[in-house]
């Protein structure tokens, strides 16, 4: 019996990944992945407290953030699942969101997890 939940369990993860993967890039890194539901969980922080988070370098949590932005580092268009916002009290402090199409993966997520 335990052996058919852990199977739908693990079904379920895929389907997860499946959904992510196929509403951005079929080739997303897992790391993204945990990048965006990091936001998910922790909207309006910055890289260094999302890296501090997530337990990675601020380097490579700025890369993925950018990645799910508006463009990626290469200049085309990004995943667009998060937007940067810029504190207009300090410019040099920047924060993300979710974007419509970010919330609405989230929540496609969130409709797979309660199934």
């Amino acid at each position: 019996m335990a052996q058919e939940t852990d199977l739908r369990a693990i079904a379920k993860i895929r389907r997860l990944m499946q959904t992510f993967r196929s509403s951005i890039d079929e080739n997303a890194p897992v790391q993204v992945v945990q990048t965006f539901l990091l936001v998910c969980e922790n909207e309006g922080k910055g890289v260094a407290e999302l890296a501090d988070l997530g337990s990675a370098t601020r380097t490579t949590m700025s890369r993925h953030l950018l990645n799910l932005s508006e463009r990626l580092r290469n200049g085309s268009d990004g995943y667009q699942l998060l937007k940067r916002v810029t504190d207009p009290s300090d410019m040099r402090a920047v924060s993300y969101i979710l974007t419509n199409k970010g919330k609405a993966l989230r929540n496609s997520l969130i409709e797979l997890m309660e199934e």
